[in-house]
């Protein structure tokens, strides 16, 4: 006879799959988090990989690597659209870009291979190139869409995202001036222009962005904030949109919050300590804090935190605004001051929903922060956010909202601070080619300053001013020694102290720089 709990939810076979089988046996994912997505595939009918990569416990890198390894014929139903090769050479040659992985690039085509061959190699130079059989249907889809993508008819807000997704761009500006508007696109943290247009053309493309974000389309005199949907390459992407009121109308600003481009494990992120990062988090009580100015990447560090803790034996809980990321089998609330919930009263409704971790998006006020103390004191893990550029500067911020040091003292576990800074691409060396849009750069890693506190004997030293972590700058000069970035990068992030520093090295040598370096404090 079943029991009630094998009549609703049927035991399941972990090893029915080879993609299952294959991600257990290379420990990319647990059965636990196997179990979860067979359970929502029985439900749902969707791809097994594309459940697990949607509720984040695989990227679609891993996704691509394990498909090729278990199933390769599978492969023909994934896509990309690329923007390394021109949209005019994969309807001339009618191919489609079915995935590009560091060692492989897949195409399907429905014309000559050997034609195809010749013309996407000098895309791809030195890289293999294989072509596995075609969908017909979604290749007709692949092609429409770039052909939609490249005509001067089809809608504008689709042709900027499409675009702007395809290059890996992070936000959109969109700025009006006195008789034309700008559109400048961020990449790697740097604004490039890309567009520039007449003023019925922004008009036009203004309402439209409001319209999809659901924003009052008559009201110009105030900012507005709003978010909708895209679907791109086969996934569904956030896009969330603020307006600001200006002398040449609205300032418009999209965020791209493209899944793909969030990196599933904290080990893949670039934090040098984050052995000690994650020993805050491996306590069962206490508060742990991820701090940086804005666009420092903190939500993505605190997503890639929040996917390491165990989401089915614990109760998670987010208080974010807006919420940027979406997490699976954990509870996330959008703050919503017009109806009264602030961080302060989402904590304390936090803690009666039996939690054992509650995460703060940004403690920000007095009455935030000592909820944020009230949850650590009685037992729960509690990660938040701060506005601040080292770990001194965390705690002396939570001083100025009213937290004591005697509570600091037992309940600080770790601090995180972080930056971004860009990596010089790896196929031409900082020369410049197609993968890193001639920019020498190719993505960005993380430059950090991290400490844990096992006792409150090293937070009592923390805050009586020691220092024995290596500070942000330290950091980013030990990258920039590996040859990972360079010189002009580490001084675009630093400005004057990393000048100071590498004039210090030319004059004195390494050892004496950092003792001249006036704003580095000494390592005890």
């Amino acid at each position: 006879m079943l029991t009630i709990a094998q009549a609703i939810s049927p035991p399941l076979d972990l090893h029915r799959t080879s993609l299952g089988q294959y991600l257990l046996e290379k420990k990319l994912i647990s059965p636990v988090q196997l179990h979860a997505a067979l359970a929502e595939q029985q439900v749902t009918q969707e791809r097994l990989g594309f459940i697990l990569a949607r509720d984040g416990f695989i990227s679609r890198k891993t996704l691509l690597d394990a498909i090729i390894a278990t199933n390769a014929d599978q492969i023909h139903s994934e896509y990309v659209f690329s923007n390394i090769v021109p949209g005019e050479l994969l309807l001339s040659t009618q191919t489609m870009v079915v995935a590009e992985t560091d060692s492989v690039i897949y195409l399907a085509t429905l014309g000559s291979e050997k034609q195809a061959l010749v013309e996407f190699a000098p895309y791809y130079p030195g890289i293999p190139l294989v072509f596995v059989s075609a969908n017909f249907e979604q290749m007709d889809n692949y092609l429409e869409d770039v052909r939609a993508m490249l005509q001067d008819d089809d809608s504008l807000v689709d042709k900027l995202l499409r675009k702007a997704f395809s290059d890996g761009v992070s936000d959109i500006h969109i700025v009006p001036r006195y008789n034309s508007y700008s559109v400048l696109c961020r990449h790697l943290g740097v604004r490039q222009l890309t567009h520039e247009g007449d003023l019925d053309e922004y008009n036009t493309l203004a309402a439209r962005i409001k319209d999809l974000s659901r924003m009052d389309l008559a009201e110009r005199r105030i900012p507005q904030d709003g978010s909708f949907q895209m679907e791109f390459n086969g996934k569904l992407v956030d896009l969330r949109v603020s307006s600001v009121p200006t002398t040449n109308s609205e300032y418009i600003t999209i965020r791209l919050l493209d899944p793909d481009r969030v990196q599933p494990s904290l080990t893949g992120l670039g934090i040098s300590r984050v052995d000690d990062w994650r020993k805050g988090l491996s306590r069962p009580e206490g508060i742990n804090l991820i701090c940086g100015p804005t666009g420092s990447g903190k939500t993505t560090t605190l997503s890639a935190s929040i996917r390491e803790l165990d989401r089915f034996g614990s109760s998670i809980f987010t208080l974010e605004d807006p919420v940027e990321l979406r997490l699976p089998y954990i509870g996330q609330v959008n703050v919503n001051p017009a109806v009264g919930l602030d961080f302060a009263r989402g904590i304390r409704a936090f803690m009666r929903t039996d939690p054992d971790v509650i995460i703060v998006g940004e403690i920000r006020d007095v009455e935030t922060a000592r909820n944020a103390i009230k949850a650590g004191e009685t037992g729960h893990l509690v990660m938040g956010t701060l506005h601040t550029r080292s770990i001194h500067g965390a705690a002396q911020r939570l001083r100025d909202l009213d937290v004591p040091a005697n509570e600091l003292v037992y309940l600080l576990r770790s601090v995180l601070v972080q930056r971004l800074i860009r990596v010089i691409c790896p196929k031409c060396k900082g020369a410049r080619c197609p993968f890193c849009r001639d920019s020498g750069y190719s993505s960005r890693t993380i430059i950090s300053e991290c400490a844990y506190f096992p006792t409150d004997v090293e937070v009592s030293r923390m805050l009586a001013g020691e220092r024995w972590w290596p500070s942000l700058l330290e950091d980013a000069i030990a990258l920039c020694e590996t040859g990972a970035t360079d010189r002009k990068e580490v001084i675009r992030v630093f400005g004057e102290d990393a000048i100071v520093y590498f004039n210090n090295v030319d004059n004195f040598g390494h050892a004496s720089a950092l003792a001249k370096l006036p704003t580095i404090e000494k390592v005890n």
